[in-house]
């Protein structure tokens, strides 16, 4: 029987990351766009060589960019801390995307853990102690989980090598659940299945993000909805590390509000939260955020999955959030934002 827990408290979800490692019997595969060098990155550091020891196959999985750009002052020190775990046994995979259509800006942006297929994790925080002070959605699966994210991992590995364009399995699932994915200039399965989650409902549609600049698309379909009367919620971070989104990203807003909308932006403190869910119980969660970055440009991973229970989790955090949000005004917008 499948298990869900959720994490909205990043160190709630580091602390049951730790716990499940040490439980590891067989294999270990971890993808992320950074492991920054601190306390929580040296903890699970510690626990993946004692693992590789033990005899574990423990594979790791970090996106060489973001060894340098996700925290700039530690870039020696993380690159450090890898050669130490590939030292000590762990098969550590810096990921340099190679091949047809694939280049430098084409970044790993999956955050996933898979212990033994019947242990995942998945969501939105990387490992870094800088995670810690922000607002966050991590979702934690336990039971007969298949290799789902054993098959990702192995195709991500394939883009480091120059040639053909790899072979990415189209049907990956968890637990029956289908893994969806951005592969560049070949998947958009995660922005199809966004499209859908929001043109499917019925009476209230929800997304949260950290990054908030949709294409004419999908900002069309949310426009739709919220004019025929559909609740439309929209929660994300008001200031990220990117300002220029924070300034691009208003007018859309405005344009959203004037279509009955209901925008708010969190400005309790960095809100890296990525999920969208509707009434029909369709839910999407994982490293995807609302931008042309993660939905046609990056490496991403989501799960596409129905859970009445986790829903209801999901709504009651919102209301929680919204007391920390500056609400989207209606002011006029004299122009058309798409031509």
């Amino acid at each position: 029987m499948l298990q869900s827990k959720l994490f909205n408290d990043v160190q709630a979800f580091y602390t049951e990351l730790q716990t499940a490692l040490l439980t590891a019997q067989h294999h270990i595969h971890m993808a992320y766009y950074a492991f920054d060098d601190g306390h929580v990155a040296r903890r699970v550091g510690h626990i993946l060589a004692q693992k590789a020891a033990s005899g574990v196959a423990v594979h790791l999985m970090v996106d060489e960019a973001g060894v340098y750009l996700d925290n700039w002052r530690h870039g020696r020190r993380n690159r450090q801390l890898l050669a130490h775990l590939q030292a000590s046994g762990v098969q550590v995979d810096l990921f340099r995307p190679r091949g047809g259509r694939i280049g430098q800006f084409n970044r790993l942006h999956c955050k996933f853990c898979a212990i033994d297929g019947r242990t995942a994790f998945i969501g939105g925080s990387n490992i870094g102690d800088h995670y810690l002070g922000w607002r966050d959605t991590n979702l934690r699966l336990a039971g007969e989980l298949g290799e789902g994210f054993t098959q990702l991992y192995d195709s991500l590995r394939a883009f480091k090598s120059h040639g053909r364009f790899p072979h990415c399995p189209t049907d990956l699932t968890v637990a029956g659940m289908p893994l969806l994915l951005t592969v560049p200039g070949h998947r958009q399965d995660i922005r199809r299945a966004l499209l859908d989650l929001i043109l499917s409902a019925k009476t209230a549609v929800t997304l949260r993000s950290w990054y908030f600049l949709p294409d004419a698309e999908i900002m069309n379909a949310l426009r739709s909805q919220a004019e025929r009367g559909v609740r439309v919620t929209i929660l994300f971070s008001h200031h990220t590390r990117v300002p220029f989104i924070d300034i691009a990203n208003r007018r859309l807003c405005r344009l959203l509000a004037q279509s009955g909308a209901q925008v708010y932006r969190y400005t309790g403190c960095y809100m890296h939260a990525k999920e969208a869910w509707n009434d029909q119980g369709d839910m999407l969660i994982g490293s995807a955020n609302i931008d042309r970055w993660a939905l046609r440009t990056n490496f991403e991973c989501c799960l596409r999955f129905q859970d009445p229970n986790l829903a209801h989790q999901l709504v009651g955090e919102l209301r929680a959030d919204v007391r920390h949000c500056y609400k989207q005004k209606t002011t006029p917008v004299t122009r058309p934002v798409f031509a």
